[in-house]
């Protein structure tokens, strides 16, 4: 994506920076470039510290333990050979799969509309579309974080509802339901509930 995302601690609160983390850890999980840099940071959480009782933290403290199982080797292939693979992928990454039903239909282009309003672009370099969930899960967190201009929370629900809502539950399930997805059933089961925490956090706002 090309922007850089200008940042003032003083302007972001502590449950945006949270907030910020989180689609960033999933936008790199989703990227397909998982490092073993990447993965010994988790490996130096202490799981112990972590509130379980609430679904995220829960989840959360399963991708730390499942992290000790795999090595980015590993992870990188069986995000090939379930989300590129030859020929049609085992699971659909791509939002306008699950609202149109094939890649590249009006749900992209309304997506490139949307982030050319922010003015945002899509890196030539990169091979997937801008409905990718990781590209997704990118451009969620400069919208939370970016403050010239900042972007509102209104704004965030509104791209989130628009691009991400209505169709992130069945990549999850899809995810899940896939026979070779070791590693990233847990990736998927931490996206869905994470993301049912956003959600919930936006109905909660525009009902205020």
């Amino acid at each position: 994506m090309n922007t850089q995302v200008q940042q003032d601690d003083n302007l972001i609160a502590g449950e945006d920076w949270a907030r910020a983390d989180f689609y960033g850890l999933l936008s790199q999980l989703f990227s397909g470039k998982v490092t073993d840099e990447f993965l010994a940071r988790f490996r130096e959480i202490d799981r112990d510290t972590l509130d379980i009782t609430t679904p995220l933290g829960f989840e959360f403290s399963e991708l730390i333990r499942v992290v000790g199982q795999f090595d980015s080797k590993k992870i990188n292939q069986e995000f090939v050979d379930n989300f590129i693979g030859v020929g049609r992928p085992e699971v659909m990454l791509y939002g306008s799969y699950y609202m149109a039903g094939f890649l590249n239909e009006k749900p992209l282009i309304a997506l490139r509309d949307d982030l050319a309003k922010f003015g945002l672009t899509r890196d030539e370099a990169l091979v997937e579309t801008e409905d990718h969930i990781a590209f997704l899960c990118e451009v969620m967190r400069y919208l939370i974080l970016a403050d010239d201009p900042p972007v509102s929370f209104a704004e965030q629900r509104a791209f989130f509802q628009a691009h991400m809502a209505s169709w992130y539950v069945r990549m999850a399930d899809d995810i899940e339901a896939a026979s070779n997805t070791d590693f990233y059933k847990t990736v998927g089961r931490l996206a869905r509930v994470f993301f049912d925490v956003e959600t919930q956090s936006f109905d909660f706002e525009s009902a205020v």
